[in-house]
């Protein structure tokens, strides 16, 4: 008879995000909802990366340009030019370049490079992900890092010696971020232990502060231990397209054998390419046109991030992020759980927020506020929080 995958019974019985949109849409809905928890974009996509979409499309309808599967390594001329934009002077090859369809694919898929007693660092809180798909795998040894407060959320190095540790930076959920001597500690000890670090970078688009580092190769030696993570979601509004990218250094072996290589026959056996007029779409995205659309976009964001975190901070929460990132992670009133604060603020004022509790253990008594709202909306959330809390607390 067959059996069931036991591990996939070691998962919380929701997914996260899901499980907060159930919550939500039993909600009285003669009062707007107000959704201040997704990681989802509120703008539309630039109408000048859809011209290049579409254009892309096209030429799939004719003889002369028709074309079959793509590279499942990713477009030349896409690989090519991100390393021009976002490696320049930092000696990646366009062979360590790696197209997705996802962040979420990646991350979650990465670890089946690995063997299955690994041992296992993963930060807490941080994004479900992480340790969801390392559970289903089926692996045991897994340690979660503290982060907390009195640290700034950052990891401590820990004495025990670990074989994979994510980070990610700017932070999901907290917003804070390495800087350069920070993620050089992390750097020198996967050196030392013979560590491999998974840098998640998904949201490095946002990086204000020029004392943040915005590549983990802005460090020496590190393209010995890391594979780093990027993104188009967030950078160009591509969440529902799907593009993104890591970068797996040639320099980084284990036990003698190449993890781009090996990474490289994971895709031709699971996934394929991700399709030509979206590779097409992500190639606008670095053309001077496109530049100034992502910077216009980031810095809508940016500014509604802004707008949110001082007004947060006028309500007397305790605020963090916000600065480097699109999310502020805020600590709940009168010491109420992260799941209390969070019904709580949804019962009275119609506004969605992500309980900490769900990021980790160490995420209780936080909530994350996102900046992925339209203005309008989040200045209308700040109103409605200070008649609540005016009456309640």
């Amino acid at each position: 008879m067959v059996k069931l995958n036991k591990s996939l019974k070691q998962l919380s019985s929701g997914y996260l995000f899901q499980e907060v949109e159930k919550i939500s849409l039993s909600i009285n809905k003669k009062i707007k909802l107000i959704n201040l928890g997704i990681g989802d974009i509120n703008k539309p996509i630039s109408k000048f990366f859809i011209t290049h979409i579409c254009k892309a499309a096209k030429t799939l309808q004719y003889e002369k340009t028709k074309r079959g599967y793509c590279n499942s390594q990713g477009e030349n001329n896409l690989r090519r030019i991100i390393k021009k934009y976002c490696y320049k002077n930092l000696n990646i090859s366009e062979d360590e370049i790696f197209i997705s369809s996802g962040t979420k694919r990646d991350i979650s898929s990465i670890q089946e490079l690995f063997s299955k007693d690994a041992k296992i660092a993963i930060c807490d809180p941080s994004y479900p992900v992480y340790l969801d798909s390392n559970i289903i795998a089926g692996r045991k040894n897994i340690s979660l890092l503290k982060c907390l407060e009195k640290n700034n959320f950052l990891p401590l190095i820990p004495k025990k010696s670990y074989d994979l540790i994510y980070l990610c930076s700017p932070n999901n959920p907290t917003g804070v971020a390495f800087t350069k001597k920070e993620l050089k500690k992390w750097v020198d000890y996967a050196l030392k232990n013979k560590s491999v670090i998974l840098f998640d970078g998904a949201y490095e688009s946002f990086i204000t502060d020029k004392n943040i580092i915005r590549s983990i190769y802005e460090i020496e030696k590190a393209k010995k231990v890391a594979i780093e993570f990027r993104s188009f979601s967030k950078m160009a509004g591509f969440t529902s397209l799907r593009l993104s990218y890591l970068i797996i250094p040639k320099s980084l072996k284990i036990e003698n054998y190449s993890l781009s290589n090996l990474w490289k026959r994971l895709l031709d056996t699971k996934f394929g390419s991700v399709s030509y007029p979206i590779q097409q779409g992500g190639l606008a995205v670095y053309s001077k046109e496109g530049r100034a659309e992502v910077k216009k976009l980031i810095s809508y964001y940016m500014t509604n991030a802004s707008i949110l975190r001082k007004g947060l901070e006028k309500l007397n929460f305790k605020t963090f992020g916000g600065k480097n990132s699109p999310y502020i992670w805020c600590k709940t009133l009168n010491n109420l759980s992260s799941w209390d604060f969070f019904n709580l603020i949804l019962k009275n004022t119609n506004i969605i927020t992500i309980p900490g509790r769900g990021f980790g253990k160490c995420g209780e008594n936080f909530i994350r506020f996102s900046a992925f709202a339209n203005i309008t909306d989040i200045k209308l959330a700040l109103k409605r929080l200070k008649k609540f809390l005016k009456n309640s607390f």
